[in-house]
């Protein structure tokens, strides 16, 4: 097969120089292609997601005339082989993830069903030392577990089954299946520069793999065991937490951000308003930043005063349909205070107007499906991402303190809960507001406070009143 970049150089295939990268598939109808066309150029995007689209596409329809293979609508092994062939021409796994994610709207934009799902490749699948039985058995895991795991977990098994990888072949050693001895090495090697919360995620990702393979797991042998023991032992295990959100840290940011505010000089601008409402939501809901850009307008309901009379007028509740705990999708509703919910308004009053869909039949909307979109000078884009979340925080923050460190997406989620607790809300109320399902993530989260509400701080504060 003849490597993906030698396909698409150049200017002798008569797609180089077209709109959209299907118009000449045979299998599409004019009104297929002009649907195509149409959302393409109406869509709302960032000139990088326009070009990318374009170049991803143009790389898989050359693929497939070369391949002898129907581009559009494109089946599941057809995508897996063009992500197969991609991989082994060297191409990264952020960039095989772009091609899915550029595939995916392609075919969502004509109204074709997805051909992407299931069909990420792994490294472990194109590995040319593999047995044709792991070969077999780590695909049937991967079309498993594309159903089964969160994306997340099965983006972070391949990086880490990567490297893993990588490191072994250096040495010249096995990596599947590998050694006791090898994965003692390797801890002992990666350790001094790796907290012991990612060795042993490390661990968890090397002893998946195994067990997909069919083969003995090595990380559950005695001396794997005591390795990685005896490291949490000489690095320590304290996890970092995310400087704390709280309301007092929050009420001069979303003060500068009011727009009632009687003495402001310059009118606020959309993304003020944005900003402003994600960080009321956030501290309402205690999402995490994944949470939080997946929230949706449809999901927005007002709460009605005559089924519960202690609810204040202009109060809403919003439900978060998928979590890092809700991984089946089962959704949790979720409380706005009136606050959030008229910040919401004047958010939705200025967000960028998105076109219809590809079909025509939903008329053009005020906002997209998600509550907050990306906003930048080179664009808007339908949705944030977490990351984005983390930039708002990190930036307004900054804006209000500048010698503010430690804030990340995570800080309204650990402010909230420490709220909570101060206010007197008991460990299951307070698992409960954040749709915790352990007691030890809001344990961690409020140590500090709790520390000064022990029974050594009781019993000597009393002690101190006594005396005086």
């Amino acid at each position: 097969m003849n490597s993906i970049s030698d396909q698409c150089t150049g200017s002798a295939t008569p797609l180089a120089g077209l709109a959209i990268p299907f118009a000449f598939v045979p299998t599409l109808s004019v009104v297929d292609v002009e649907r195509l066309r149409t959302a393409f150029a109406e869509r709302a995007m960032a000139p990088s997601t326009r070009r990318a689209l374009l170049g991803d596409g143009r790389l898989f329809v050359t693929w497939c005339g070369q391949t002898k293979r129907q581009a559009m609508p494109a089946s599941r092994e057809t995508v897996t082989a063009f992500l197969a062939a991609a991989a082994a021409d060297g191409r990264s796994p952020a960039t095989l993830r772009r091609y899915r994610s550029s595939l995916a709207w392609w075919h969502a934009a004509g109204g074709f069903a997805n051909p992407c799902a299931g069909s990420a490749v792994a490294v472990l699948v194109l590995e040319p030392d593999l047995t044709d039985a792991a070969m077999a058995a780590l695909r049937t895991f991967m079309e498993v577990a594309q159903r089964g795991y969160a994306k997340a977990t099965l983006r972070a098994t391949e990086a880490d089954v990567r490297l893993f990888a990588g490191w072994c072949r250096q040495r010249g050693l096995s990596w599947l299946p590998a050694e006791p001895a090898t994965v003692g090495r390797y801890i002992r090697e990666f350790g001094g520069s790796r907290k012991p919360a990612t060795v042993a995620r490390y661990l968890a990702s090397i002893s998946l793999i195994h067990r997909a393979a069919g083969h003995t797991d090595p990380c559950r042998h005695w001396s794997v065991t005591l390795e990685r023991r005896g490291h949490a032992r000489a690095v320590g295990s304290e996890r970092r937490q995310a400087a704390a959100l709280t309301d007092a840290v929050l009420a001069p940011i979303l003060d500068d951000l009011d727009p009632e505010q009687p003495d402001r000089r310059k009118p606020l601008r959309p993304i003020d308003l944005r900003d402003r409402a994600l960080l009321l939501v956030g501290r309402d809901t205690l999402a995490r930043a994944d949470e939080l850009v997946a929230l949706r307008w449809a999901d927005l309901r007002p709460v009605d005063p005559a089924l519960n009379p202690d609810a204040h007028p202009g109060e809403a509740t919003i439900r978060i349909r998928r979590s890092k705990t809700d991984q089946e999708g089962q959704g949790a509703e979720a409380w706005l205070s009136a606050e959030a919910v008229a910040a919401l308004a004047a958010w939705r009053a200025v967000a960028p107007r998105w076109p219809a869909d590809a079909d025509g039949e939903r008329p053009h909307t005020r906002d997209g499906a998600f509550l907050f979109c990306h906003l930048s000078r080179s664009g808007a884009g339908e949705r944030m991402s977490p990351a984005a979340v983390r930039r708002v925080v990190e930036r307004r923050t900054g804006e209000a303190n500048p010698c503010a460190v430690g804030f990340s997406g995570h800080s309204l989620r650990v402010g909230a809960a420490q709220d909570l607790l101060a206010a007197g809300v008991d460990l299951p109320g307070l698992m409960q507001a954040g749709r915790w399902t352990s007691p030890a993530m809001p344990a961690r989260y409020t140590e500090r406070l709790r520390a000064t509400r022990g029974a050594v701080a009781r019993v000597r504060r009393a002690r101190g009143l006594a005396d005086t």
